[in-house]
């Protein structure tokens, strides 16, 4: 069910804005596995610095959509006005020309894409193809590019994900790391900025690819975009300069220095993995 969070409990107090501005509200989606109290924090955070600049912009409300299609049919819909997605996602609705993409957080060390990993437990061999994954467990997130697409992308022509390994989906790249930990999986596929070693002890990265993905980006619909996008871009562009409390409240809950600009152009890796995957993104309706 389509549910919108106004993040008005736990102190997320995010009204005060006259009437005259009600249709700045932005509409924000985001999925339901994760917590969106916790959530509620960023988006606090996030509504507050644009306030700041801009009082057009109005309130941020939370639609939670319980899965990737979900959030995809909110987007295309045009019920909400972004959503800070994963690059196999937003790639897809870019080609739809349904999204279009706005910025990325900048992480330390001036990061902001992530590569697919491999991991596994200490001892296993490198990672050599396809064939070491033949009849092992291998936990990955459904339709994101380090995960569920870089594993399709693996198979010959005409090959079976099913067939070929025993899939163990996980509701996030953290959880697929745990399955391996815990020996529920023999593999996991996860985004190469989330796995700390020192996290897991005993899990080592086995294999790579080359590939950088934009990480978290901010997209939103063609409408949207052309009627708040230049606005929010500004703003989130300049964060990364700007040493106010509101700044550094929005920097702090994002866990990021900044923002950069991200193109259509930034995904071009993306799009060669979902060449690799054999998937049409203009036709693709997140279903394998």
């Amino acid at each position: 069910m389509k549910r919108a969070i106004v993040l008005l409990a736990a102190g997320l107090v995010l009204v005060g804005i006259s009437t005259s501005f009600a249709a700045g509200t932005l509409h924000f989606v985001i999925m339901s596995p994760v917590d969106p109290q916790k959530e509620g924090l960023k988006y606090e955070a996030l509504s507050t610095y644009l306030r700041s600049a801009n009082p057009l912009l109005g309130d941020i409300k939370l639609r939670v959509a319980k899965n990737y299609p979900e959030a995809v049919r909110l987007f295309a819909q045009g019920d909400v006005e972004g959503m800070f997605s994963g690059s196999f996602v937003a790639s897809v609705l870019i080609a739809k020309g349904l999204a279009r993409p706005l910025a990325r957080p900048l992480f330390a060390g001036n990061a902001s894409t992530y590569r697919t990993t491999i991991v596994a437990k200490k001892g296993v061999a490198p990672f050599g193809g396809i064939a070491d994954f033949k009849g092992k467990r291998v936990a990955f997130c459904l339709l994101a590019s380090a995960g569920e697409v870089f594993a399709r992308s693996l198979l010959l022509p005409g090959e079976v994900l099913e067939s070929v390994l025993v899939p163990v989906p996980v509701d996030s790249h953290q959880d697929a790391l745990e399955a391996v930990q815990g020996g529920a999986a023999d593999y996991a596929v996860v985004k190469s900025t989330v796995f700390v070693p020192e996290e897991f002890p005993g899990l080592i990265v086995v294999g790579s690819d080359s590939g950088e993905h934009p990480d978290n980006t901010l997209i939103m619909p063609a409408e949207a975009f052309e009627k708040y996008g230049t606005m929010i871009s500004r703003v989130l562009i300049g964060l990364e300069g700007d040493t106010s409390e509101k700044a550094e409240a929005l920097k702090q809950a994002f866990g990021c220095r900044g923002f950069i600009a991200t193109a259509g152009i930034d995904f071009a890796p993306t799009f060669t993995l979902l060449r690799k995957a054999r998937v049409d993104p203009k036709t693709f309706d997140f279903v394998f």
